[in-house]
């Protein structure tokens, strides 16, 4: 006996009623074709007639007999498998799954996944305890099919595993995903620590503003649409120019690249590091882009015999010069001119505060030795680079100073000024390009806003041994790699309008909430359960459609 579900449709006060049925066909004595009611639905949901009838079209024909009156179907709980499906189906497509799989055990690959897909989409991503609780329940579980939170320890042993294997999964992602190209920029950050017993910990230059924090120093390379490649951990007290080298080694001998140009921001392929390279016959095959720091920019300005000068800087022009091979250039930046004003004012002041300091010991008689009197001057006068606009007279029982207005005059012409230095040819970098590509640094500075702050939240680092702290960056660091991913693909909505400066989604924590909208209810019916899959938007489909996510209807299979 063939099962189906047809609807009895009769007409009352111009409104038409439709009653879903499941009927059987059969002919009469006459052989004539009736249809036989078996069981009304009437009772029944929408999406539980169409759960029947599709049953029915696969061939089940016993489904019928599952149907309870409505005040009799439990909803057993729902899931928010939006965000989450969205997600895995990333990690798959980019075939992040398949690597961590690959090279973890099966549980500890899920507590990765797990801390990975928390770090993307959570506001506020809970610790690793707290997901260790929580995975059972949640939409991951059931699309990697466990019924079962791995142990604790696993969680813990597979941040320090998930190091271990660092190199070959960047690798493998590099070799998978990396487009044609020579330019690869370079940046540092720090993030600090709750605790003081990790190996990596170190004071150092804080750029978190926690003061008494121990930190780490954060290391991350990209390729030059800003896709992120390569990271690297360093102890907290860590220099920005010693890791320049090390990332040199990686491009080259980790990654493959034959020929490329180095892009890093000032104060970390300084002078002496470019001399230092240029000594070991780096820049033979290798190019740098990188910007003067403002005393090496002054030093030059100074020097009269070199070919950046103070006259040159136009606020409305490029101005390139070149000497022995290295192009300089000169560049203005009208948003940092009162940055420039307010720290030159600032350190004024602060160097006539301790001018001031000696002149007064020297007038109340507790520095009368000349030698007294010049170290406490040297040691300050030199602190902040200011020495040069201070005009200073010392010997036996004196001290006077004054400040040298028109040189300070003369300087306040350089704020906003920074100078661009290049080995690249001419053919391959014009001036313009050496700017634009100096400013593309601004793609490392947004991963670091992303880890730190904005969506994944690196920081405060809790873990106490160093494999796990690494293997957290390093996690937080795939969960910027899926971030990047996903607003590439979801470029047209969160374009931004040049004119009124809004965009269709919003943002993506929008993004998240319409996805969240998604869900998976567990229905229980006559002794089995059912998995339900809700409305979908027509915007959250063009989400879906954007991001290449497959079809959502594999998920809403019996579930026993």
């Amino acid at each position: 006996m063939r099962l189906r579900v047809a609807y009895a449709k009769r007409r009352y006060k111009d409104r038409t009623y439709s009653t879903p049925l499941v009927v059987t066909s059969y002919r009469d004595a006459h052989g004539t074709p009736r249809n036989k009611t078996v069981a009304s639905l009437a009772k029944l949901p929408a999406f539980v007639v169409d759960l029947v009838d599709r049953a029915l079209r696969r061939g089940d024909s016993t489904v019928w007999e599952q149907y309870v009156p409505i005040d009799e179907l439990k909803h057993l709980h729902s899931l928010v498998v939006g965000p989450v499906y969205v997600v895995f189906s990333l990690l798959k497509q980019l075939g992040l799954l398949a690597l961590l799989q690959a090279q973890l055990s099966l549980k500890q690959a899920a507590a990765i996944l797990a801390i990975i897909v928390e770090r993307v989409i959570a506001a506020q991503p809970l610790s690793v305890m707290a997901l260790q609780r929580n995975f059972a329940g949640e939409p991951l579980a059931h699309l990697l099919g466990l019924d079962k939170a791995p142990a604790l320890k696993t969680w813990y042993a597979a941040l320090a595993q998930l190091e271990e294997r660092r190199e070959a999964i960047l690798q493998a992602l590099y070799e998978r995903h990396h487009t044609p190209g020579q330019l690869y920029l370079y940046d540092i950050t720090s993030s600090y620590f709750e605790g003081n017993t990790c190996e990596l910990g170190a004071f150092g230059y804080n750029r978190d503003g926690k003061k008494g924090k121990k930190q780490i120093v954060i290391g991350i390379i990209c390729e030059e649409r800003g896709c992120p490649i390569w990271v690297d951990v360093f102890p907290g007290n860590t220099a920005d120019q010693t890791t320049v080298k090390q990332q040199l080694l990686t491009l080259r001998d980790k990654l493959g690249v034959a020929e490329f140009t180095f892009v890093g921001d000032r104060g970390m392929v300084t002078h002496a590091r470019i001399e230092e390279l240029e000594q070991a016959g780096w820049w033979e095959s290798f190019r740098y882009i990188t910007a003067l720091t403002r005393e090496e920019m002054m030093a030059l300005v100074e020097d009269e015999e070199h070919p950046v000068q103070l006259e040159l800087f136009d606020q409305e022009n490029l101005v390139e010069v070149e000497r022995d091979g290295t192009r300089y250039v000169l560049c203005h930046n009208p948003q940092r001119v009162e940055r420039d004003r307010e720290t030159r004012q600032r350190l004024l002041a602060a160097t006539a505060a301790k001018l001031e300091g000696i002149r007064n010991n020297v007038v109340a008689g507790r520095w009368k030795s000349k030698d007294v009197i010049a170290r406490r001057l040297y040691r300050w006068i030199h602190r902040w680079g200011m020495e040069r606009f201070f005009a200073v007279s010392y010997g036996e029982g004196r001290f006077s100073y004054s400040r040298r207005e028109e040189e300070i005059e003369r300087y306040a012409r350089l704020d906003g000024c920074y100078v661009i230095r290049s080995n690249a040819e001419h053919w391959k970098q014009t001036t313009e390009q050496l700017r634009d590509r100096y400013k593309d640094l601004k793609y490392v500075e947004q991963a670091f806003r992303t880890m730190k702050t904005t969506d994944i939240q690196t920081r405060p680092i809790r873990h106490f041994h160093e494999a796990q702290v690494r293997g957290h960056v390093l996690a937080c660091f795939l969960a910027y790699r899926v971030i990047w991913e996903l607003r590439r693909r979801w470029e047209p909505v969160l374009r931004r309008d040049p004119r009124t400066q809004r965009c269709e989604a919003g943002s993506l924590a929008e993004i998240w909430r319409h996805l969240s909208t998604v869900t998976l209810a567990k229905l229980s019916a006559n002794g089995k359960t059912y998995l339900k899959l809700s409305e979908i938007s027509p915007y959250v489909q063009k989400l879906l459609t954007l991001c290449q996510v497959p079809s959502l209807e594999a998920l809403q299979l019996p579930s026993e």
